[in-house]
């Protein structure tokens, strides 16, 4: 923060999945849902009273999960009050997620972009009521730096980089929280904005120690590497193996990226344009189906039931995604078998991220096992399957490395 207590300067790191924000505002780590909610007249929330301190407290405490906005900026199409991330799933309004089972892109959703302004006001205000125990009126802030990313095949499509970048750095965007009963305005700006591919972002996250960049990755992120192969290993290692093909897979896609060193194999980037999202809306489907007295509920509430623990109800759950997760594992194995082919087997190491790669494991770990073993006639390529601790934020560690080193 500057000597002006009103003017805020970050840095961010932006991953806007399909089922959850990952950010980092400088140093602190933020995930929610990425859902946002309407607020339609008549259904606003309950403001908090500004001159009832005892309240405000409480409501400070928790604003993160009450982001209540009004969003006003030409980088989003459709302005307008929103309830956002879980404020949005608990509210009266239908929430709104990425439809991950249609063409629109990320780059053109207002999803990741209204998510992230809320974040940014939220974090500004919350930041001023800690320093000053007072809410302000007013809040300007300056992103001065932003890494974000794209899916890989979004990214290849001519001007979308370019134009991504422009929804957030050509615009002053003005969002107002309206928790309480005088509504407190937060200007935004961007300076400098670049935008990665998802995938590949996420091999660089395996590089460096994300608590100091200038050390090779040895966080424990490779304990079933070295558990399993019986040797040592680190993120300086990642830089030696040669070819690396590494697996992101999402909600809405799954991306598939070689890397060499520091270096991409552009050629054999790609993305299926399918994740574990499609499979949960195919299971919520035919769950409807069976029990018409469950409503349609959004992807995250039904992964948080399914992976509630082991009752009848979670097991449930389990076993309508399970059914729905075989055609997603097959077009992974061919994608796989392609990028094998065309690499004449030289892959030194096969790594799974994301936050589906956690649902994906128990149900696919062995027959990946055997695939790689089927496509494999001398040394079968090490797998590491990134463990659910690191897994999800796996991108947001390579573009905060990245981020590290912009100016």
């Amino acid at each position: 923060m500057s000597e002006d207590k009103n003017k805020f300067h970050v840095s961010v790191a932006h991953d806007g999945g399909n089922g959850y924000m990952k950010d980092q505002i400088n140093s602190q780590r933020f995930t929610f849902p990425s859902v946002i909610a309407t607020v339609l007249p008549g259904q606003e929330p309950q403001t908090i009273d500004t001159d009832n301190s005892e309240e405000v407290g409480k409501a400070m405490a928790s604003l993160y999960d009450h982001m209540d906005v009004t969003v006003q900026s030409k980088g989003v199409n459709i302005n307008g009050r929103y309830l956002v991330g879980k404020s949005a799933q608990i509210g009266t309004s239908t929430p709104i997620s990425f439809n991950v089972n249609s063409n629109e892109g990320k780059s053109t959703s207002d999803i990741s972009i209204i998510c992230l302004l809320s974040l940014l006001a939220t974090n500004a205000v919350t930041q001023y009521f800690t320093n000053n125990g007072e809410l302000p009126n007013s809040l300007d802030i300056t992103v001065d730096k932003m890494d974000t990313a794209l899916p890989i095949d979004e990214i290849k499509l001519k001007g979308v980089r370019d134009t991504y970048t422009k929804r957030f750095a050509d615009h002053t965007h003005i969002v107002i929280l309206n928790n309480f009963s005088v509504p407190i305005t937060v200007t935004i700006n961007f300076i400098n904005v670049d935008i990665q591919p998802e995938g590949i972002i996420a091999a660089n996250g395996l590089i460096a120690d994300p608590s100091d960049y200038s050390m090779a990755r040895n966080d424990g992120i490779f304990d079933s590497l070295k558990e399993k192969y019986n040797k040592s290993f680190s993120g300086q290692d990642i830089l030696k193996m040669g070819n690396i093909l590494g697996i992101d897979i999402g909600d809405g896609t799954i991306d598939f990226s070689v890397t060499n060193s520091t270096s991409t194999v552009p050629t054999l980037n790609s993305s299926i344009l399918m994740g574990i999202g499609n499979a949960t809306e195919n299971a919520i489907q035919a769950l409807h189906q069976n029990y018409p007295m469950i409503g349609k509920i959004t992807r995250q509430q039904f992964m948080d039931i399914a992976n509630r623990g082991d009752g009848m109800e979670s097991q449930t759950y389990k076993q309508y995604l399970d059914t729905q997760l075989t055609m997603l594992e097959q077009q992974i194995i061919e994608q796989i078998k392609s990028i094998y082919r065309s690499l004449n087997g030289q892959i030194g190491l096969i790594f799974l991220c994301g936050g589906g790669s956690i649902v994906l494991k128990e149900h696919f770990e062995d027959g990946l096992a055997k695939t790689i073993e089927s496509l494999s006639p001398f040394e079968t390529a090490p797998i590491l399957w990134v463990d659910r601790k690191f897994a999800q934020n796996l991108n947001l560690d390579g573009l905060e490395f990245r981020l590290a080193y912009m100016k």
